[in-house]
């Protein structure tokens, strides 16, 4: 696992799912997200489609990835995830 750059990784990078190796045999690809998305401050976590449900819900399903094409919306009603209050 890579070290984590506490001043620009997400809150969330330990235990997100990018981190942990969902991706390991595909390194170039996980190491691509790590640094458009995790690494790259608030504007690459706004940007990251899991930290935004995260933030709506308090989870991810595991295997929506930071560049989703579906909308958060879509992806709460579809593992019918609970907005956090």
């Amino acid at each position: 696992m890579e070290t984590l750059n506490t001043e620009k990784s997400c809150q969330n990078a330990a235990k997100c799912p990018i981190y942990s190796g969902v991706l390991k045999s595909m390194t170039h690809t996980a190491s691509a997200y790590r640094q458009l998305y995790c690494d790259a401050g608030s504007t690459g976590w706004n940007n990251c489609r899991r930290f935004q449900v995260k933030m709506r819900t308090g989870k991810c399903p595991e295997n929506i990835l930071p560049n989703s094409l579906k909308s958060v919306d879509d992806i709460i009603k579809k593992y019918n995830l609970t907005l956090l209050s």
